[in-house]
């Protein structure tokens, strides 16, 4: 078996990353550390307990799907293009997952901020 030493760093970086995606689970299941459920700028979300279960989801999902990769490449044999093309794709989905939670917290809190205003602006209309 021939190993290339500069392919190397890419097939260790599966296991870093799956790594920080399965620690992130970790922390914010069972530490309970709503200060991760941020978005990609490490911007915490407004209501984070909403969006927790889901950031547990997208985190598990990932890191378990690099690990399967990873050890797929071991067991067999993928081939350098079809194991890197996986591994982009299996990141590049975490990270729209990520940016569409955070788009959809925005979204959500102002059209609850709007559903309040107009709530109010009927009661006054009615005591008025």
């Amino acid at each position: 078996m021939q190993v290339n030493y500069y392919v190397l760093p890419l097939y260790l970086g599966l296991f870093g990353l799956a790594a920080l995606m399965l620690s992130r689970a970790w922390r914010i299941g069972k530490r309970n550390r709503l200060d991760l459920v941020a978005n990609w700028s490490n911007v915490q979300l407004e209501e984070p307990e909403r969006y927790k279960q889901i950031y547990i989801t997208i985190n598990l999902a990932g890191g378990i799907a690099l690990l399967a990769l990873a050890a797929l490449v071991l067991i067999v044999g993928l081939p350098f293009t079809m194991w890197v093309s996986l591994a982009a794709l299996i990141f590049w989905s975490y990270f729209f997952a990520y940016q569409f939670l955070s788009w959809n917290a925005k979204k959500n809190k102002a059209l609850e901020e709007r559903a309040r205003k107009a709530a109010e602006a009927e009661q006054q209309k009615e005591a008025g």
